[in-house]
């Protein structure tokens, strides 16, 4: 029944060509040796790249030149001092007051919390409210992902343990995706070399003949390479596959408080590994659709009887999840911010 199974979903395969799907093992005709032999996953990447362009021709008047100059040239802006200084200082006490049950992923030594944030969530705190309505922020955002649409916004917290047994698979270079998609942190306290830093490879959002010939080989074996994050599309580089590419060094995110970093996360980036246990608490946003289709039909975040309370939905979304024992993300325990995360933010616990 297995032989029929799949050829009855051969379609379904088919279709994902015309998507975001990634997943070399969950899809016969993406993971198919001889398709991407014959250039099957090259030409997918050549396609979305042309489109994200194409769509970001149209949005550069909204932006400062040296922004998208920063974005053509590196794949990641980053801008100190983003917000008014009594503007930060404001925001700061809003996300320490923040009062909401939180998802959480482990991933060991690391631990991450999202206090994902909509319109009534926001409601009741002011600076978390006017941040959503920051329309260069969003602009820029859209911009590094090259479609339009409403991303995932969240509090986010990072606890990170000084590797031992575990190695923490966000310390890898990676991409995320084989297309444009974008990540962005508003960093709420200063950031050291030696505090788990995010980390990108300048120039690495490009295509170039050296890094398709790349990405060809590793589409060739993707479905049984032995990290399995690989294999379901997110392409793991070490540092001397990184110069044989002709990439030069990375860029280190040590940054000071109020400082917000754009990326194009289909670039090579990381969390640098850190030798002693870490804190991070940010802004975080997230925004990613099929480069293909997107702009073709509503952003699900942007709809109307979501916009308002797409958190609550996504939070029902994951206790359902949980419950069938498919979860990578649980709710958390906590509904606040811990007195740790509090003292990173120079407040009082």
């Amino acid at each position: 029944m297995h032989w029929l199974k799949t050829t009855l979903l051969w379609p379904l395969h088919l279709a994902g060509l015309a998507t975001g799907q990634k997943d070399f093992m969950a899809n016969p005709v993406l993971g198919s040796k001889t398709l991407n032999g014959w250039g099957l996953h090259v030409l997918r990447k050549r396609a979305a790249h042309a489109l994200c362009q194409w769509r970001r021709h149209g949005m550069e008047s909204r932006l400062p030149v040296a922004w998208v100059r920063a974005y053509q040239t590196d794949g990641c802006v980053v801008l100190p001092d983003f917000l008014p200084a009594t503007e930060c200082e404001q925001l700061k006490l809003d996300v320490a007051r923040l009062q909401q049950t939180a998802i959480e992923m482990v991933q060991r030594p690391a631990t991450t919390r999202r206090f994902n944030l909509d319109r009534d969530t926001c409601a009741p705190y002011p600076a978390l409210a006017k941040l959503l309505d920051n329309a260069p922020l969003f602009d820029l955002l859209r911009y590094a992902a090259g479609y339009g649409g409403a991303p995932i916004v969240a509090v986010q917290c990072i606890h990170t343990d000084a590797e031992g047994e575990w190695h923490d698979p966000q310390t890898d270079w990676h991409a995320d995706t084989f297309h444009s998609t974008a990540k962005a942190w508003l960093f709420l306290h200063d950031v050291a070399a030696d505090e788990g830093p995010f980390a990108y490879v300048p120039g690495s959002h490009a295509l170039t003949g050296k890094r398709l010939a790349w990405e060809q080989e590793q589409s060739i074996g993707a479905p049984t390479h032995v990290n399995r994050l690989h294999a379901k599309g997110s392409f793991r580089a070490t540092e001397a596959e990184l110069g044989a590419m002709g990439y030069g060094e990375p860029v280190l995110g040590v940054v000071r408080s109020n400082t917000l970093v754009v990326a194009d996360t289909s670039g090579f980036h990381r969390r640098t590994p850190s030798p002693q246990a870490t804190v991070r608490v940010e802004v975080y946003l997230s925004l990613r659709r099929n480069p293909y289709l997107a702009g073709l039909y509503p952003s699900l975040l942007g709809l109307p009887g979501l916009k308002r309370r797409w958190a609550e939905v996504a939070l029902n979304v994951y206790r359902w999840q949980q419950r069938k024992g498919i979860a990578s993300w649980h709710p958390a325990p906590v509904p606040a911010l811990s007195d740790i995360e509090r003292e990173r933010l120079g407040l009082k616990p």
